[in-house]
């Protein structure tokens, strides 16, 4: 079956327009300003292939013309070709194994295990999409520990944009995204206890137009965490519901609907108990303003 090559295409041209990688085909190219030059990137390749002794100097450089079209308009890119662009550009690691991933063809329902994906620490990137929407459902397992997450939220482009970063507090988690993208690296976030995810969204986005994503989180603490479930809320939400669901026969003493000050209150400002119906408990609010809302809960 041949493997769909887009968001790889996508991805690759997008990296080759950055300055870093941008000098090394620009000065094969008559138009200084203009679009990615597909004889140009050629040139690129063409060069390698001569410097690694690969091909003669008669080797002429506009026949790989077609190939740099096919994989730049993701018609076809095999991993001889992907590697090519790699070693021609002297590509990073980060990119490199992150192009890789996406010429497999991860599909949407592959877990990314964050540990085993882990590509350092940095800082977490400018936000480039807004949440206007989002609802949450939260299962707490047997065990008394978290054991699978799902995540549903619109979003809204600010700038030009092709992926969103999910940030959220363990590596003992695996990530898979159902609609709207696929995760494609993991790191953690430079000076906090976070951990974020980068999903390369199924179609850019241009400022103001909107996607939904959705994604599901499954957990394998070696210990239960503390026993709440909380969410960190922006000004730009819009909707917000939250669901958190026990496993039968392991139900809290109590459950209590809470709001807290901050990311890293340790104790809720507000709470208020509630009831489980079959093991559950919902709410929906419209929120004003910035804040984090979620439940607690006493075994």
């Amino acid at each position: 079956m041949q493997r769909t090559v887009g968001p790889a295409a996508r991805r690759l041209a997008a990296l080759l327009s950055e300055p870093r990688y941008r000098r090394s085909w620009q000065r094969y190219s008559s138009v200084r300003r203009g679009e990615l030059s597909r004889a140009a990137v050629a040139a690129v390749l063409a060069a390698h292939l001569f410097e690694t002794g690969q091909v003669g100097w008669d080797h002429q450089p506009r026949s790989l013309e077609n190939r740099v079209g096919r994989a730049l308009n993701g018609q076809r890119m095999s991993d001889r070709t992907l590697e090519l662009f790699i070693a021609a550009f002297g590509m990073t690691d980060e990119h490199a194994d992150e192009l890789r991933t996406l010429v497999r063809g991860v599909p949407t329902a592959e877990r990314l295990v964050v540990a085993a994906a882990l590509s350092g620490e940095r800082p977490m990137p400018r936000r480039t999409a807004r949440t206007l929407q989002v609802a949450e459902h939260h299962e707490v397992g047997a065990d008394r520990s978290p054991r699978r997450h799902v995540t549903r939220q619109l979003l809204e482009a600010v700038e030009e944009t092709d992926r969103y970063h999910y940030a959220f507090d363990t590596a003992h988690a695996a990530i898979s995204v159902r609609t709207g993208g696929v995760p494609v690296g993991a790191f953690r976030v430079a000076d906090t206890p976070l951990f974020a995810v980068e999903i390369l969204l199924a179609e850019p986005l241009l400022p103001g137009q909107t996607t939904h994503l959705e994604y599901e989180t499954t957990f394998d603490y070696p210990e239960p965490p503390a026993p709440e479930f909380r969410r960190g809320v922006t000004a730009s939400v819009r909707h917000l519901a939250l669901t958190v669901r026990f496993a039968e026969g392991v139900h809290p003493r109590d459950v209590l609907r809470a709001r807290w000050d901050e990311v890293e209150a340790t104790e809720p400002a507000e709470a208020e108990p509630v009831q489980l119906v079959g093991g559950q408990t919902s709410l929906e609010v419209v929120p004003d303003g910035e804040c984090v809302i979620g439940y607690a809960w006493r075994w």
